[in-house]
């Protein structure tokens, strides 16, 4: 081979070689560090500071993520709770992520003080109505009562529904009942119901009631003398015994079995702790992650059992024939209504259990509160329980039986009951869901402001603050029967007084649920005394996870024998 071609070949083997080598070493990092021509002599480079530059750049990219998410939170946030300034309604300043209800979400208070709060802050004292948040939901706190009845009464039209909301598919129960469904089935439904609750049918259910009432007599006379008494146990076993018979047809049996299993599913509906308290937040302020977060009422232990009960009265009914004239009675109907009508929800036994689930709560908590409460005021306040006692005994004095016409015309104790529940009303407030229509007329905050109310708005009356404002109630905190004197009605603000809610909406059950607390009083002070003792406190502290006004703590109070 000439020497032209033989170091052509030697170049062409060379180049051959190098690319080989390159090749080999493409990833090889120690090769790339000490063979790359930037390479400094001086500093070596090892694979370890590969691993700390790939750190190093995802390290700082999970700071810009963070950098960035904190920006559009900052900028989310700002536009949330600036909804009601730029709707040009004045509101109070929101805190990050709490909004208006930082002590309701940490436990310091219940639901419906923290909405008492919002109503007393200062600087807003004048103020017709206030834009608030619940978390980030803008809502409103409404004070001036011509703006409450145009809500709540004249233009109820606009807030049909409640603002609050359970899970369909975890509480049956809870989301079917009269109080929880939302219009039109609502009106449907109430007007079916509505019957129960006349007088007339009520006076029919009396004489169970009264029953009941000697059950609580036989109770007390089985007590050691001057004996100190858990008062709120007492009246809520009193109001379960009442709500099983005149709503189940059953005797609960509560006042006579420490284990009643009635008065233990009862209680537990309201017990206070966090996983009650974390329930009651969502369906009170983010009704919309009622789903998600499995929200419910009634646990499954409790649906069960008022499931169980209530099939087993139905199936009786429908065997015997037998009529009561009770709530028994008119789901029956529905039911028998329901047989050809393949839609009809009350074809569903939860539907029906439903009605009679909250008919069972609401008439066990609102009543026995209200007992408690008036009790605990009577022992401090001697004068006014003497003057009750006296009533008591001329009417219904020497056993005589407390008749259902005589009960209802005591003044005095329909005045002491009244003076009860302005200071106690034991829900606290009232709340309303707008709902605009896609035409027509549309509700605005007129004459306060020229702003249209968008759907889904909450709106939140304060009923505990305008019991307790001194503009309506001199001197709010005493407590004075005569404010219902008739001599002096005409100082009454009816506008102000409204403990069973207002509106079309409110309590269906009010003269039930007064003429137990009437009943329960009448027995219990007929032949005892209620004495504040030394573990009785001067004040009530409500429960800061409870959905009512519930007593913090047991009441506790001496009985005393006449």
């Amino acid at each position: 081979m000439c020497a032209p071609a033989l170091a052509e070949a030697q170049a062409e083997a060379e180049a051959e070689s190098a690319y080989n080598n390159n090749y080999n070493h493409k990833y090889n990092y120690e090769y790339y560090c000490n063979y790359n021509y930037n390479y400094n002599k001086q500093l070596r480079c090892h694979p370890e500071s590969i691993t700390t530059v790939a750190t190093v750049n995802m390290s700082t990219e999970i700071l810009l993520l963070i950098a960035t998410l904190a920006i559009v939170f900052y900028i989310w946030q700002k536009r949330t709770y600036n909804y009601w300034q730029r709707l040009g309604v004045k509101s109070i300043t929101a805190s990050p992520i709490f909004g208006n209800t930082r002590k309701f979400l940490t436990a310091k208070v219940a639901f419906f003080d923290q909405i008492n709060v919002l109503h007393n802050t200062p600087g807003f004292e004048k103020e017709p109505l206030i834009g608030v948040y619940l978390m980030h939901r803008p809502a409103l706190i409404i004070k001036d009562l011509e703006l409450i009845k145009t809500v709540m009464i004249k233009k109820f039209n606009y807030f049909t529904n409640r603002a609050l909301q359970t899970d369909p598919h975890h509480d049956p129960l809870g989301y079917n009942n009269l109080f929880f469904v939302r219009n039109p089935e609502w009106k449907d439904l109430r007007t079916k119901i509505s019957p129960v609750f006349t007088s007339g049918k009520i006076k029919q259910m009396y004489p169970l009631m009264v029953e009941i009432g000697h059950d609580l007599e036989t109770y007390l006379a089985k007590l050691p003398e001057n004996s100190t008494l858990a008062i709120k146990n007492v009246c809520a076993r009193f109001t379960t015994d009442l709500i099983a018979t005149i709503a189940f047809g059953v005797k609960a049996n509560s006042l006579s079995d420490l284990k009643s299993e009635f008065f233990s599913y009862n209680k537990a509906i309201f017990d206070v702790n966090w996983s009650r308290g974390f329930d009651f937040a969502i369906i009170f302020m983010l009704p919309a992650l009622a789903t998600l977060a499995r929200v419910k009422v009634f646990s499954k232990k409790t649906s069960d059992f008022i499931r169980r009960s209530l099939s087993y009265v139905l199936e009786e009914r429908e065997r015997t024939g037998l009529l009561r004239r009770d709530l028994v009675d008119t789901l029956l109907a529905m039911k028998r209504e329901a047989v050809n009508q393949a839609d009809n929800k009350a074809n569903q036994l939860d539907y029906l259990v439903a009605q009679a689930a909250i008919f069972q709560t609401a008439g066990f908590e609102t009543s026995s509160s209200t007992m408690t409460m008036a009790l605990f005021e009577l022992s401090h306040n001697a004068a006014i329980q003497e003057r009750l006692r006296s009533e008591i005994n001329e009417y219904f004095g020497d056993g005589n039986h407390i008749d259902y016409e005589r009960i209802q015309e005591m003044p005095y104790l329909t005045q002491v009951v009244n003076e009860t529940l302005r200071k106690y009303p034991i829900v606290g407030y009232a709340e309303r869901e707008c709902a605009q229509p896609s035409s027509g007329e549309r509700f605005t905050l007129a004459p306060y402001y020229d702003v249209e109310l968008p759907t889904g708005t909450p709106v939140y009356i304060s009923t505990i603050a305008i019991q307790r404002d001194e503009r309506y109630w001199p001197e709010p905190d005493k407590f004075d029967p005569e404010r219902f004197a008739p001599e002096n009605r005409h100082n009454l603000n009816q506008d102000a007084y409204m403990p069973f809610g207002i509106g079309p909406r409110n309590c269906i059950g009010m003269r039930l649920g007064l003429l137990q607390t009437k009943l329960g009083l009448v027995h219990l002070l007929r032949n005892h005394r209620v004495l504040a003792c030394e573990k009785t406190k001067k004040t009530i502290e409500f429960a800061p996870m409870a959905a009512v006004l519930i007593p913090k703590d047991e009441v506790f109070l001496k009985l005393e024998r006449v």
